[in-house]
């Protein structure tokens, strides 16, 4: 690279870290569950090298809870940075925010190749930073977003091999894929359709040699899983019934009318996802996942992503052709587990950013003089409508979603530990009917330093055991009738 280009990198590398590594406490004002549990178990492998059930190094960590287990990238990552950090809110966020930063700074090294144009780099790195979906999940230690990095990566991958066609360039590309399948459960459904492009791409080239590479390359980095799989044969029973596939694959197989039925609820499912109302204006309707007042991208994609799908479908190019099928295919997961649920769904993040940066360069090189104007104000709106989100987002949202992030138990449990006195065996009794609230209680208590009141948390329903020892210590919110 040039001076300047390096300069532009380290540039946008900083401009991303500052946005998205800043105030990762403060909004969202709450860990929600699903984080704490990722977090308690980040905690446990930087501590000793085992998870919550006492399990070395394991690849899946099954819990009570959710007999499935959650996905190994996350926790290991945010695992590497605890040996560092000490215990917080934004520490066990940080990681995933840090991802955030490397997914902008690969989609930057991605356009660089794909439009050989430092300014169309820039452009498409910053569609991606200011899209508020993937601002939001950069901020949430949640596993989902481990797997965009994976796919800008396998997408840089193909654009080597697209310009030099070599075994190695293919077999890194499916290696990129296999390691995905340890990001997020719906990988084991996306990762192969992308293996799929990639073979179609090095058959083109490479000829029926390139298949072998491939199936190989993808299957050596899955050993460790196969080998869980063989090792705790009960995981696949767990995970069908964790997402309850195994009734939507009974009622498809019932009867022909079942089917079809099916085949229409897929279909529907899979067009509302493509609705410019979810995608454009409002989101998800979950608050974890959306501020309900932007869309998953920016208004300004509404117009740029349409562009940019011509320009792909009519180029015609192999990669090109990838970057639509991405695009088209990343509800499938989502579809296929019966529900459009923004976890399943992320995988639309990356191929939507590009695909608008395709729409860019179409305006400004098909369209002439009027598409570069076009073009100008489409991408000019965009950090202003940013700005207007990211405003919404540390201010009225913040406040909007404290009860979907599970309310301000922080301060009850903190006051509570700070007030049980160092030495002292005495109960503190939590009122049950506050969710998970032993994830809670045991996080704060390791981000205080206090570990030895983990085990005096007891938790009663209507009423207070009796005898109950004097000096103990009761938590509980005051709108409950049992407090």
């Amino acid at each position: 690279m040039r001076r300047a280009t390096l300069l532009l990198v380290a540039a946008v590398t900083t401009a991303a870290a500052l946005l998205y590594t800043s105030r990762l406490s403060h909004s969202p004002a709450y860990l929600m569950h699903d984080e704490m549990q990722f977090a308690l178990q980040s905690i446990s492998i930087a501590t000793s090298g085992r998870d919550l059930s006492g399990r070395l190094l394991p690849v899946f960590f099954t819990e009570p809870e959710f007999p499935a287990g959650r996905d190994p990238a996350v926790i290991y990552l945010t695992a590497a940075v605890l040996t560092g950090l000490p215990i917080s809110e934004a520490n066990v966020r940080l990681p995933v925010a840090l991802l955030g930063v490397l997914n902008i700074l690969l989609m930057f090294l991605l356009a660089r190749r794909l439009f050989g144009s430092d300014w169309m780099a820039l452009v498409a790195a910053g569609l991606i930073a200011l899209t508020p979906l993937h601002f939001i999940r950069s901020r949430l230690l949640l596993s989902p977003q481990t797997s965009i990095p994976i796919i800008l990566a396998w997408l840089l991958c193909l654009v080597a091999f697209s310009d030099r066609a070599t075994l190695r360039r293919l077999a890194t590309a499916a290696a990129c894929l296999a390691m995905g399948v340890y990001t997020y459960l719906a990988c084991v459904v996306m990762m192969p359709i992308y293996w799929v492009m990639t073979a179609w791409i090095g058959l083109k080239k490479l000829g029926r040699s390139a298949v072998m590479t491939l199936a190989v390359a993808f299957a050596v980095p899955l050993v460790p899983m196969a080998i869980w799989y063989g090792t705790h044969p009960e995981r696949m029973s767990q995970v069908v019934g964790a997402y309850e596939l195994g009734h939507s694959v009974a009622a498809t197989g019932a009867t022909v009318g079942a089917g079809l039925a099916s085949a229409r609820k897929a279909l529907g499912l899979y067009w509302s996802f493509f609705s410019p109302e979810y995608l454009f204006l409002l989101g998800d309707s979950s608050l974890i996942n959306s501020t309900r007042h932007t869309g998953l991208f920016p208004l300004s994609f509404a117009l740029l992503i349409p562009f940019g799908i011509w320009h792909l479908a009519t180029r015609r190019r192999e990669l090109d052709l990838v970057v639509l099928a991405g695009l088209v295919t990343a509800p499938v997961a989502a579809v296929a587990s019966g529900a459009i649920e923004m976890n399943r769904v992320l995988f639309v993040v990356p191929f939507g950013a590009l695909v608008a940066a395709y729409g860019v360069e179409w305006l400004v090189t098909a369209a002439r003089r009027a598409g570069t104007i076009v073009a100008l104000v489409l991408v000019a709106a965009v950090p202003l409508q940013f700005a207007a989100f990211y405003d919404d987002y540390m201010g009225r949202y913040r406040v909007a979603a404290g009860p979907a992030f599970g309310g301000n138990t922080r301060e009850l449990f903190m006051t509570a530990i700070a007030r049980a006195e160092t030495g002292d065996a005495r109960p503190v009794y939590v009122n049950a009917a506050i969710p998970y609230a032993g994830r809670y209680w045991r996080f704060y208590a390791l981000a205080g330093g206090r570990p030895d009141v983990i085990d005096r948390f007891h938790t009663y329903g209507q009423q207070l055991p009796s005898p109950t020892p004097a000096g103990a210590l009761l938590a509980c919110a005051l709108a409950d009738p049992a407090c």
